[in-house]
């Protein structure tokens, strides 16, 4: 029963930062209608940034430096996936998203090389609690997940800044007669997604170590969250991720640890169709 609960413990601050990737990719879609297969390059982008900055000052002030680097890259991937005037359609935007996740992952590949990287968390001692270990990390990454969820949720359901940026997704056309800026409403959810993401991928770090290709697992994830939500719904993106991530521990520890990646495709593919018959049936 120990061993249950610590893979459990340790799917819920993994599954934390799949469900953060699905808030992201939610986010995007509801603003813009664009699915960002690129956000999981953010996550890697704020581990790695975080990793070389923290050579040359404090831990805090490299993870915020990161995640405000990774949010001008965020940005420009919005220009770049949205055109510049604005008129690139849904399916350009997310084929022009995975061609900028390969190109950034042979970037860090020539850039940063194939080691891992890794650094000290908030604490090195963990909570010991009915034997099982509680890493302070776990919480603080759960609890970032959490805060980001209610925080965005919050913005897009109760203010007037939130509802337009939703309403812009439904009808881009009525958004500009009003006065809306599709494109700036783009780079502004794109911004945040990335922002959001390098966070997640910075806290996630300590305990599972970056590395260059890792995007493409934690898109994948990040989507099969997004995709239990509907891509509309920021908290059953987290709820997702949880789940998700236990799965995925349960795996590791009882069947074997390859079959992480096949294990979030198929829960993507059964959550596909069975909205999809939800759909048909409504």
């Amino acid at each position: 029963m120990t061993t249950f609960l610590q893979l459990v413990v340790v799917g819920i601050s993994t599954g934390s930062v799949f469900g953060i990737i699905g808030i992201a990719l939610v986010l995007v879609y509801r603003t813009t209608g664009i699915v960002n297969f690129a956000q999981g390059v953010f996550a890697v982008l704020g581990g790695v940034f975080t990793f070389e900055l923290a050579q040359h000052m404090p831990l805090l002030p490299a993870i915020v430096a990161a995640v405000l680097l990774s949010a001008v890259l965020a940005t420009v991937t919005a220009v770049v996936a949205v055109g510049i005037r604005g008129r690139t359609t849904h399916l350009a935007s997310l084929v022009i998203t995975v061609g900028i996740a390969l190109t950034a992952e042979a970037v860090l590949l020539a850039t940063f090389g194939e080691v891992p990287r890794s650094y000290a968390g908030i604490s090195e001692h963990a909570w010991d609690i009915g034997g099982v270990l509680v890493q302070p990390q776990y919480v603080l990454i759960a609890a970032v997940a959490l805060i980001a969820a209610v925080a965005l949720t919050f913005f897009l359901r109760r203010t007037i800044v939130g509802q337009a940026l939703v309403a812009s997704a439904d009808s881009p056309r009525a958004a500009e007669l009003v006065g809306l800026n599709i494109r700036s409403i783009a780079v502004i959810a794109f911004a945040v997604a990335g922002a959001l993401c390098a966070l997640g991928g910075a806290l996630l770090a300590p305990t599972v170590p970056v590395v260059y290709n890792a995007d493409l697992a934690l898109t994948i994830n990040g989507f099969a969250a997004a995709v239990f939500g509907g891509f509309a719904s920021i908290r059953l993106a987290l709820l997702g991720g949880y789940a998700l991530g236990i799965v995925e521990q349960l795996v590791v520890g009882y069947v074997d640890p390859q079959y992480n990646l096949t294990i979030a495709l198929v829960v993507m593919l059964v959550l596909i169709g069975w909205r999809s018959r939800k759909e048909l049936a409504v």
